[in-house]
């Protein structure tokens, strides 16, 4: 690794389940592109919210990985 790179830890770490994470890091995690993800935001079907008014959204890991095991439920129903 590159003497100025930086370690960004894995999305699924386990000691990391209460991390807030970026819109960004909430595509990679979802697989999914940005786009996608603010429509979900919009629709209000994806838990996601602002630190601040006006802010920028933000995804706590364990929320979005409760949604998704939702949506993996709901689909083999």
């Amino acid at each position: 690794m590159p003497q100025n790179a930086v370690r960004t830890p894995a999305l699924d770490d386990a000691d990391q389940e209460g991390d807030v994470i970026s819109v960004a890091d909430a595509c990679r995690f979802l697989g999914v592109h940005r786009n996608t993800l603010y429509r979900l935001i919009h629709e209000e079907s994806l838990p996601a919210f602002k630190m601040s008014r006006g802010g920028r959204w933000r995804f706590r890991r364990a929320d979005l990985r409760g949604w998704l095991e939702d949506k993996q439920g709901a689909r083999r129903s």
